[in-house]
């Protein structure tokens, strides 16, 4: 027998006989098979929780079992049968004060209604919730785990503030080092690039990142998964046989966690890609094997009943609303009256309405005007700095040569006209061609150091995020425009001309966003990592089609592209009429 198989029959049966023995009243922790119980599959599992009694388990036990349960039945993906288990787990963990578990499981519950069609602001308030806590905590894997669910809650709505969030998450993670939550947000990463920004490059980077650590650890789920993301590239470049041969690599895998969607998921390609590759019989079966799974796991079903499970769960809060509802009917004469007083002052009001607007509009012209204003002084005060930092620059490369260079060479020159005398005997030669080249030397390192004197400037004494915040600061009107800066990383200096030209594209794109978008809120995302440095510019402007804008009106854009590629960077634009504009920058190191 392989030595491997023969190891995970002796752990699985270690596991069950536990468990069977804990089920007879043995005063063992049930916490002591939580690790070891991964290693079970579904029907294993269960098998063994069934044979537990809750009600003889201690209250952390049961809560564990609670917490065990739903865990089964979700990578089983049966979510309806999950959330009860999950619900009881949570309510155990509140009243032990175990709030880290209460948030684990909430993150879950956003997993799951993520995945439902739910709407993001309907359960916003559990992410804020893990934010806060995991913050206030300094409990790391709590916050990253946040940020990445946060990512794929934004993954169709926000793609570039998803991607902000997954890099916020790998960068927190550097602090625990966790290599396999890394390589899942590396993945997820990959899937944006595909499915919204169709930047197949990035894509195919951050898709081999997470491969290598997947087959390294045979992690077959996620190998799936990357097999998938790896035929929809293909897919998008019409490589149809290519594509073919990842989901073959994909269906011959044994996979345990989450199989029933993952073959629903695949068959369903399949059976699209023969379809576009006229082969029918082939389209046919793979539908029919879809079908199959499908009956095992209906989604319309589940989404049913989470809903009803959801909505038990928050019965107290339904009963309160109708009793506030009630409350109103009775004071219904009183709503009436006061229906009618608003319409009164509406019509009163309605006259002062349009000279209200035109100051409005006259307002916002002037505040335009101002912010204009604002960014010209800011150019000309970083001009007159460079001007003013050169002028001293060059006195100090001056007063240099003078003292210390020209004295080292009036030595130099004594020395030769020395060595020319015809009387000079050669001990002293010697001593004077050693002294000559002593000041020679000296000379070589003066000049050094006079040449590695940094460039003066604004940027060159202060870095580029001092530089970016005092602009930013000069642009805030209070209730009129608000420019947020947030960094992450940004700890170390960069190339002084690098710090340069990044600044001069982020005021570029502030004033664009300004002018141009209308905006009323900018935040610009700053974000260093190891070897690429990320910028992320959001307002919630008039938004554009980046197609269809003329060249010539749009040479800011334009020359801020080919400035990015030229530095072997990407530049994003991702824009909507009314919708506001995000700006991804991604820029080697």
């Amino acid at each position: 027998m392989n030595k491997c198989l023969k190891l995970k029959i002796i752990t699985k049966t270690v596991v069950l006989l536990f468990i069977t023995v804990f089920a007879m009243g043995q005063n063992k922790s049930l916490k002591s098979v939580e690790t070891t119980f991964e290693d079970l599959d579904f029907n294993e599992r269960i098998t063994g929780l069934q044979k537990i009694n809750p009600n003889q388990l201690s209250n952390d036990d049961k809560a564990l079992f609670y917490l065990l349960y739903g865990q089964t039945y979700y990578k089983n993906s049966n979510g309806a049968k999950a959330l009860p288990y999950f619900m009881k787990a949570k309510d155990i963990y509140k009243t032990q004060k175990n709030y880290d578990k209460v948030i684990d499981i909430n993150l879950i519950i956003v997993e799951m209604k993520g995945l439902t069609d739910y709407k993001y602001n309907d359960y916003k308030y559990l992410i804020d919730e893990a934010v806060d806590y995991a913050t206030k905590r300094n409990n790391i894997p709590l916050l990253c785990k946040t940020y990445k669910e946060i990512g794929n809650n934004l993954f169709d709505s926000d793609p570039l503030k998803a991607i902000d969030y997954y890099q916020k998450a790998i960068l927190e993670n550097k602090k625990v080092k966790d290599s396999f939550f890394e390589a899942n947000v590396r993945s997820n990463i990959g899937l944006v690039y595909i499915e919204k920004l169709h930047n197949y490059k990035l894509a195919r980077k951050y898709n081999a990142l997470a491969f290598d650590y997947y087959q390294k650890h045979k992690l077959n789920f996620n190998i799936a998964c990357n097999y998938i993301n790896q035929a929809d590239l293909f897919l998008k470049e019409k490589k149809y046989d290519s594509a073919m041969i990842m989901y073959k690599k994909a269906e011959v895998l044994d996979i345990k966690d989450n199989n029933t969607n993952t073959r629903i998921i695949l068959y369903g390609y399949m059976a699209d890609l023969y379809k576009e590759m006229k082969d029918y019989k082939k389209a046919l079966e793979y539908t029919d094997k879809q079908k199959v799974y499908q009956s095992i796991n209906d989604d319309n079903e589940q989404v049913k009943a989470i809903r009803d499970i959801d909505a038990k769960y928050q019965t107290k809060e339904h009963k309160d609303e109708i009793a506030w509802l009630k409350s109103l009917t009775k004071k219904g004469g009183a709503v009436i009256v006061f229906l009618v007083a608003l319409l009164v002052l509406i019509f009163l009001g309605y006259k002062n309405l349009r000279k209200k607007k035109k100051i409005a509009e006259q307002e916002k012209l002037i505040e335009t005007q101002k912010l204009q204003n604002v960014l010209q002084e800011q150019e000309l005060h970083e001009i007159d700095k460079l001007l003013e930092g050169q002028e001293k620059e060059r006195i100090k490369i001056a007063n240099d040569l003078h003292d210390n260079l020209g004295s080292l060479l009036a030595t130099l020159k004594l020395n030769f006209q020395n060595l020319k005398k015809q009387d000079v005997n050669n001990d002293d030669a010697d001593n004077l061609f050693n002294k000559t080249d002593e000041l020679i030397e000296e000379a070589y390192q003066k000049v050094r150091t006079i040449a590695h004197t940094k460039n003066a400037g604004v940027i060159a004494n202060q870095g580029l995020l001092p530089a970016v915040r005092n602009i930013a600061k000069k642009m805030n009107i209070p209730g009129k425009l608000t420019v947020e800066v947030i960094p992450f990383g940004l700890e170390e200096r960069l190339e002084n001309a690098l710090e340069v030209t990044i600044f001069r594209m982020i005021q570029e794109l502030l004033t664009n966003a300004i002018k141009h978008a209308n905006a009323t809120e900018i935040s610009i995302h700053l974000t260093q990592h190891d070897d690429s440095l990320n910028i992320i510019i959001e307002d919630n402007g008039d938004g554009f089609n980046y197609k269809k804008i003329d060249k010539k009106e749009g040479m800011g854009l334009t020359n801020i592209e080919k400035k990015v590629e030229q530095m072997g960077g990407v530049f994003t634009i991702d824009s909507k009429e009314k919708r506001g504009t995000s700006i991804l920058i991604d820029i080697p190191l």
